[in-house]
C-alpha cells in the first residue's frame, strides 16, 4: 500500500516515510517502512520472516537482527513493545502480523497540495530527503566558489550589461538548432472518455519513443523536449525547427474497456507533407506487440524517405547494439509503471517522491519486471541529487537505489537504463570513475539517444580529460534541447570556459519548458546569484519555494546568502552546520567558500563533509584548480580520497 492511511489514532504516510498523530511527526527509515507496508498489505494475516526478507531485501544477505531492528523501530514509533503489543504482534518461529485495521485516506489532488499555503500543507516532517535527473549543482558550486574567492568588486556585473546579454542570447537558444535527420514523438492525444487516461496516452507515446530509440537508426528527441508542445496548436514545421529534426510523429489513443485504438501520422517537418499514416486496433493484452509494430513501421517509412543517410552517434561512442523490447505480462503492473514514470518526469519534488510507490506496486504484481526495478532505482537515486528540493543526504539514499538497479540487471543483463544510471551512481556517489564510465559506455552502446546519460558521460569525459567531450555534449543537447540535464551541463561547460554570462543565458533556457518548476527556477537562481543579479535570483527562489517542501535547507541558505551579500545580515553558521549533519545542503561547499575569510579550517571541514556525505557537487571543484585558501596538503588528501589524483597527475 503506497497511499496514506489511518491506523488507530495515527496517520501513516508510506511514500514520505512519516507517521503522524496530532502535532507529532516521526520519520521512519526506508527499510522499516517497507517492512511495515508488507504487514499492512497482508491485512492482518501473518507474514513470515522469509517473506519479509524476499520483499524488502530481494537477493540480499540480511540477518535476522536487521529485520528485528526494523520492527523495533516501528513499534517504538507507535509506542508499542514486544510484550505489550497493540499494533505489531510477534508470532514465534514464524514472523509478524498487524493487529489494527487499516483505513485508506482519500488522496488530495496534487495541485491543491502544492498551491496551499504553507500552514495548510500536510506535515512532511522536519528534515526531508532528496532527488533527480538531476545531477548538476557542480555549476553552482563552481560559480559561487569562484565568486567568493576573489574580490567582489570585480565580479558584480551591471544590471544593464546582463540584461543586454540575455536579450542577445539567441545563438544559445534551442531555436537556433539546424534541422538534421531525426524524429520527435509528440504526446499522443487522449481520445478516451475518461480524462484520467491522460497518463496512458502519454505513456503510450513515450513507449513508442523508446521503441524508436532502441532501433538505433536515427536520433530520437527526448520526452522532456518533445512533450513541451503538449496541448499547443503549433505548426509542425515550427516544431521541427525548434527541435532541430526533419520528422515528427503525432497521433491519438482511444482506450475503451479491454481494447485500444491508436492512430498515427508521420510528417515531414521541413515541408509539412504527410509521409505516412495508419490506424491500429488491438486488445490491451497485445499492447507491446502494437508498440513494436508502430515503431517498426515508422523506421521503415523514414528509411524510404531519407535513404541510408541517418545521423550516426559520435565517433568516440561504441557502435550501437540492438536493444531488446522489454515488457511485463501483467497489464496492471504496466499501468502502475506508466503512472510512476509520469510522476518521475516532473521537475518538482513531491511527485518524484510519489513515483517510487507506483514502481513498488508494479513490482509486487510482477517481481521480474526489469523496467519497474530500474525505474524504482532512478526514483530513489534522485532523492539524493541536487536541485529538486529534497533534503536527503546522498550517502543515506544512493545505496538504496543501487540495489534495484542491480536487481534489474539480474533479470535482464545489459538493461540499458539500469546499466547507465548505475554507472552514474558509482561515479557521482562512490567516486568509482573507471567502473562507472565503463557502465555508461555500455549503456550508450545500446541507446545512444539517452540525452541525460550522454550529458553525464560528456561531462565525465571532460573531467577525466578524455577527448571528444564537446561532441558528446552537443549530441545530448540536440537530443533534448529543452531538457534541464543537458541545459545545465552545457551551462557548466560554458562557465568552465570562462563564459559566465553565456552560461547564465543557457541556464535561463531551462525555464522555457517549465517556468514554475522547482528545478529550473532553482538552477536559474544559482546562476543569477553567481553574476550578482540578486533580485533575479530572489525571484526565482520565490517561485521554487512555491512548489518546494515546507522545510528546505537549500532555499533557506540561499535566501540568507542573498541578504548577506546585500549587507543586510549575517549567516547563522552554528545553525547551518547543525542542520547540515541531518539535512542535505546542495551548496554545502558555499559555507567553506564564504567562511574562508574568517577561518580556513571551516572551508576544509565543508569539503570533508561534502566528500563524506557523497555530495556530487564537490566533484566539479576537485577537478578544477585549488581554491586559494585551502592548504595544499588538504587539497592533495581530498583528491587522493576521491580518486581524482590519478587523472590529474600534472596538477
Amino acid at each position: 500500500m503506497s497511499a496514506d492511511f489511518r491506523l488507530g489514532d495515527w496517520i501513516v504516510r508510506p511514500q514520505r516515510r512519516i507517521i503522524e498523530r496530532g502535532d507529532k511527526s516521526i520519520h521512519i527509515k526506508p527499510k522499516s517502512m517497507a517492512v511495515f507496508e508488507c504487514l499492512v498489505a497482508a491485512e492482518g494475516a501473518p507474514v513470515s520472516r522469509n517473506e519479509l526478507f524476499d520483499a524488502v531485501w530481494p537477493g540480499g544477505e540480511v540477518s535476522d537482527d536487521t529485520l528485528t531492528k526494523c520492527v523495533v523501530e516501528m513499534r517504538k514509533a507507535f509506542g508499542d513493545t514486544a510484550r505489550d503489543h497493540r499494533v505489531i504482534e510477534t508470532i514465534p518461529k514464524l514472523g509478524f502480523r498487524l493487529l489494527l485495521p487499516v483505513e485508506t485516506l482519500a488522496e488530495a489532488p496534487l495541485a491543491a497540495t502544492q498551491s496551499a499555503p504553507e500552514s495548510q500543507r500536510p506535515r512532511r516532517g522536519v528534515w526531508r530527503k532528496l532527488r533527480l535527473a538531476g545531477l548538476l549543482l557542480i555549476a553552482v558550486v563552481l560559480a559561487l566558489g569562484l565568486l567568493l574567492s576573489i574580490d567582489r568588486s570585480r565580479v558584480w556585473l551591471t544590471e544593464a550589461g546582463v540584461t543586454l546579454l540575455l536579450k542577445t542570447a539567441a545563438l544559445l537558444a534551442p531555436h537556433s538548432l539546424e534541422q538534421k535527420p531525426g524524429i520527435a514523438v509528440l504526446p499522443f492525444v487522449n481520445m478516451s472518455s475518461d480524462a484520467e487516461n491522460e497518463y496512458f496516452s502519454d505513456g503510450m507515446s513515450e513507449e513508442i519513443l523508446n521503441a524508436l530509440a532502441r532501433s538505433n537508426r536515427l536520433p530520437v528527441v527526448a520526452r522532456t523536449s518533445s512533450f513541451q508542445f503538449k496541448g499547443q496548436a503549433r505548426d509542425i514545421k515550427e516544431i521541427g525547427r525548434l527541435l532541430g529534426v526533419t520528422h515528427v510523429l503525432e497521433g491519438s489513443v482511444r482506450k475503451v474497456g479491454g481494447s485500444i485504438r491508436v492512430t498515427t501520422q508521420l510528417i515531414d517537418a521541413v515541408t509539412g507533407a504527410h509521409v505516412w499514416s495508419d490506424v491500429y486496433q488491438r486488445e490491451l493484452s497485445d499492447i507491446f506487440m502494437l508498440q513494436n509494430a508502430i515503431s517498426k513501421d515508422i523506421v521503415d517509412h523514414i528509411a524510404v524517405a531519407l535513404g541510408d543517410e541517418f545521423a550516426t552517434p559520435p565517433n568516440n561512442l561504441p557502435r550501437a547494439e540492438p536493444m531488446a523490447a522489454r515488457h511485463t505480462a501483467n497489464l496492471e503492473a504496466y499501468d502502475l509503471y506508466l503512472k510512476g514514470m509520469q510522476m518521475l518526469s516532473s521537475n518538482n519534488p513531491i511527485p518524484i517522491e510519489q513515483a517510487a510507490g507506483y514502481f513498488n506496486r508494479a513490482i509486487a504484481l510482477d517481481g521480474e519486471y526489469a523496467d519497474a526495478w530500474a525505474a524504482k532505482g532512478r526514483a530513489l537515486h534522485v532523492l539524493g541529487r541536487p536541485g529538486y528540493g529534497h533534503s536527503h543526504i546522498p550517502a543515506s539514499v544512493y545505496p538504496d537505489a543501487i540495489a534495484p538497479y542491480r536487481r534489474a540487471l539480474e533479470i535482464e543483463p545489459g538493461h540499458a537504463f539500469a546499466t547507465g544510471w548505475l554507472g552514474v551512481a558509482l561515479i557521482l556517489n562512490d567516486f568509482k570513475w573507471a567502473e562507472g564510465m565503463q557502465l555508461l559506455k555500455q549503456s550508450l552502446a545500446r541507446n545512444p539517444n539517452d540525452a541525460a546519460l550522454l550529458s553525464v558521460y560528456g561531462m565525465s569525459m571532460e573531467n577525466l580529460r578524455i577527448e571528444g567531450s564537446d561532441e558528446v555534449l552537443e549530441r545530448a543537447f540536440r537530443l533534448d534541447p529543452f531538457g534541464i540535464v543537458p541545459i545545465i551541463i552545457r551551462a557548466i561547460s560554458l562557465f568552465r570556459d570562462g563564459r559566465l554570462l553565456d552560461a547564465l543565458a543557457m541556464a535561463e533556457t531551462s525555464l522555457i519548458g517549465d517556468r514554475e518548476g522547482y528545478a529550473p527556477n532553482y538552477y536559474a537562481a544559482m546562476f543569477h546569484l553567481a553574476v550578482g543579479r540578486l533580485d533575479a535570483a530572489e525571484e526565482h527562489l520565490r517561485k521554487a519555494r512555491m512548489v518546494a517542501h515546507p522545510v528546505s535547507l537549500d532555499l533557506d541558505f540561499s535566501e540568507k546568502l542573498i541578504d548577506y551579500l546585500r549587507g543586510e545580515g549575517l549567516l547563522p553558521w552554528a545553525e547551518l552546520w547543525e542542520r547540515v549533519q541531518t539535512e542535505r545542503l546542495s551548496n554545502l561547499v558555499y559555507i567553506g567558500s564564504v567562511v574562508e575569510w574568517e577561518d580556513e579550517k571551516a572551508m576544509v571541514a565543508a569539503f570533508d563533509i561534502a566528500i563524506e556525505q557523497r555530495h556530487a557537487e564537490v566533484i566539479g571543484i576537485l577537478f578544477g584548480p585549488k581554491p586559494p585558501l585551502i592548504p595544499a596538503a588538504d587539497w592533495r588528501r581530498m583528491k587522493d580520497v576521491t580518486g581524482v589524483t590519478q587523472y590529474q597527475s600534472s596538477r
